[in-house]
């Protein structure tokens, strides 16, 4: 009797699974799933790219024209197209016959039969143009990549030792050989931004507090300098004769001495503590960052960093101010690591285990008699996050983990939350809980307050061998908000990514990793001036990139592969003869270079990897009234179920799906349907 075919259908979920054995592994899960990401309603989902930044127009925002020419024989790529009536300007990036693949376009547009270059135009601009595909992607990448190389890396030596996100601006940090500069993008790159000079005061008279302001012009009555105020910070004494603390001043002229009174207006306001000095960074820091607006109007969120090498700082995008404890001389330990913004408060971790924050509302006052508090942790602090304003996670060296619960030095309880699990150095981050990597995985703050001791806290268990592998050789963790992921980078570009289905009503973790070309240094994942998250991160060559933007690695192939678990089809002791398999897309692009394979019985040497085959995945298309009219295609699907004969027998099979390619776009692994006809039971 002819054997029955039957089907199976995988719903393709659960990330990759290392930790149980291969028949245990749930169906649809991963053996090892790269530059892919697990969605949060299921599926598996080919990454975004990344592309560098410096402030000039985006890579990925380009756009590329067709220009018909009566003779394009005298045009070289490269060349600049001009109108000679029109005055309009582009650049030639390809060529195809007669037409002219261009980019930049300035002006107002070509006219028709207009000279330019030594011919004539025969057809005005039309934005991609191209109606064959693989055109349109190529002239899309060589716009593109026009715009790229038109980007530089951060001037200097060394690692980038710090990426952010600012409102609508992009800092970054690099050595110049002798110090740490401070650059912001603009519409002509990265700009060196100006740290000013430093003086420090004392004897602040009554009132002069209303006078001694950002923008007032002060003196030195001896020396004759003058400068301009750009902020000030007043932290002992009272504006009674005794009011101390230092300025960060722009010096117009001449150098301002020691005891010298410091006037405004030809009146005394204070004394001048020290000669200004100029506000300089040491290099071989690694930048952490928090934004937050202490002072309660509109455009005060300020951004505040520290480096474990410098002082931390306040920057409002034109001052950073310095923030150093009270007197004359800075304390040696002055060189805080980690920095949070909890209740009000700036805290800053320091060496030697200590943990201290401003004052109330005063993120640049360290002063015990102004409210602020120091503590100690027997240990070297490994990390710092509040969670919600509720509690302030505190993670150390020693593994241990402390939770400082209260809002001020009126209530403050410090609690050890667990003895033996800590945070490794840079792996602090939070995601509606607060996640950090010890020696056992990875570990929610919940979990270690509800499990305690034990090891049942992980939520890693499925990529264990991963994260031992790299335990000693993390970079930085860091989040993806928009699809809830933790993720966490390695030395050599892998990238673990842990997604957290709980915001879509789930209960689990699901693991993948990626692999960037461009080896991460550091990263940050702030918000820019509207709320959206932008993670940055940079190199040793001083480029700064974006990630999640565009979709190569900075104009690179991007390599992705997925490859299943074994799936036996709930008949694991029966062979099968394997069919046919529709994988279920979700494409917003035609897909024309991917490739399956699949094994089967657990891929045994004698087992053949079957050949490579190519699925037809339309891709790309949409809906009226919905999407762009130029950004679909009307004769392809949205939802494609590619169909691919499979060939061979085994008790069960593993289906591999793998992508290389400078044009694919982001596409969704759904679900798989296997086909078979099922033989006999094993024996023996």
């Amino acid at each position: 009797m002819r054997a029955k075919q039957r089907t199976a259908y995988v719903d393709l979920k659960g990330g990759i699974e290392l930790s149980v054995p291969a028949i245990s592994i749930p169906p649809g899960a991963a053996l090892f799933l790269v530059n892919f990401e697990p969605e949060l309603n299921g599926g598996y989902r080919r990454i975004n790219g990344y592309e560098r930044v410096d402030g000039r127009a985006a890579p990925s925002d380009a756009v590329y024209y067709t220009v018909g020419v009566a003779d394009a024989s005298g045009i070289s790529v490269g060349a600049t197209l001009t109108g000679g009536t029109s005055g309009t300007t582009s650049e030639v990036i390809a060529k195809d016959g007669n037409t002219l693949g261009v980019t930049d376009l300035s002006g107002a547009g070509y006219t028709l039969s207009e000279a330019a270059n030594g011919t004539t135009i025969s057809a005005v601009e039309a934005q991609g143009g191209n109606d064959d595909q693989d055109l349109d992607n190529q002239w899309q990448l060589l716009a593109e990549d026009y715009y790229r190389d038109l980007i530089t890396a951060v001037t200097g030596s060394g690692d980038i030792l710090g990426a952010v996100q600012y409102g609508a601006t992009k800092y970054a940090f690099r050595s110049d050989g002798s110090n740490t500069v401070m650059y912001k993008s603009s519409a002509s790159g990265w700009t060196a931004v100006t740290f000013f000079h430093l003086l420090r005061f004392d004897s602040g008279v009554t009132g002069a507090d209303a006078d001694l302001v950002p923008g007032a012009t002060i003196d030195g009555q001896s020396s004759g300098a003058t400068a301009t105020i750009k902020s000030i910070v007043q932290n002992a004494g009272a504006w009674d004769g005794t009011a101390a603390g230092y300025m960060v001043v722009d010096v117009t002229s001449g150098t301002f001495q020691d005891a010298e009174n410091i006037r405004v207006g030809g009146v005394n306001k204070c004394v001048a503590d020290g000669a200004n000095s100029a506000i300089t960074l040491s290099p071989g820091g690694k930048f952490q960052f928090v934004e937050h607006n202490y002072y309660g109007s509109s455009d005060t969120s300020y951004l505040y960093g520290c480096d474990g090498v410098n002082f931390a700082w306040e920057f409002d995008g034109e001052v950073l101010t310095p923030i150093l404890f009270p007197g004359s001389t800075n304390p040696s330990y002055n060189t805080p690591k980690y920095i949070e913004a909890h209740t009000t408060h700036l805290f800053l971790s320091f060496p030697g285990g200590r943990l201290a924050h401003s004052s109330l509302g005063t993120p640049l006052v360290f002063s015990g008699l102004m409210a602020a508090a120091a503590f100690g942790l027997g240990a070297e602090c490994t990390g710092l996050e509040s969670r919600a304003g509720q509690v302030l996670a505190i993670y150390t060296q020693d593994g241990k983990t402390y939770g400082l619960y209260g809002t001020d030095v009126t209530n403050w309880d410090m609690k050890v939350i667990s003895e033996s699990f800590g945070g490794k150095d840079y792996t602090v981050r939070s995601l509606g809980t607060v996640f950090a990597i010890d020696d056992q995985g990875i570990v929610p703050l919940e979990r270690v307050q509800a499990y305690g001791d034990f090891e049942g806290a992980t939520v890693s268990r499925s990529v264990r061998p991963i994260l031992d592998q790299y335990s000693d050789s993390i970079v930085q963790a860091f989040t993806a908000k928009d699809r809830n992921q933790y993720r966490v980078a390695f030395s050599d570009g892998t990238i673990l990514v842990m997604s957290d289905d709980r915001a879509v009503g789930g209960s689990n973790y699901a693991f993948s990793t990626l692999q960037y070309p461009d080896i991460p240094t550091c990263f940050s994942d702030n918000s820019d001036e509207s709320g959206n998250q932008v993670i940055l991160f940079g190199d040793s060559s001083g480029f700064v990139y974006q990630a999640e933007k565009g979709y190569t690695f900075d104009g690179d192939e991007i390599e992705s592969v997925c490859k299943l678990a074994f799936i036996h089809a709930n008949s694991p002791s029966n062979e099968k003869r394997w069919h046919k398999v529709y994988t279920n897309i979700e494409a917003e692009w035609p897909i024309s270079t991917m490739k399956i394979k699949w094994e089967t019985n657990y891929a045994t040497p004698h087992k053949p990897i079957f050949a490579g085959v190519t699925p037809d995945i339309k891709g790309g298309g949409g809906y009226f009234d919905v999407d762009n009219f130029d950004q679909i295609y009307f004769d392809a699907e949205q939802f494609s179920s590619a169909y691919n004969r499979l060939s061979g027998r085994g008790y069960n099979i593993s289906i591999l799906y793998y992508d290389k390619s400078k044009y694919t776009r982001p596409f969704v692994l759904e679900s798989v349907e296997l086909t078979y006809f099922a033989g006999r039971e094993r024996r023996g």
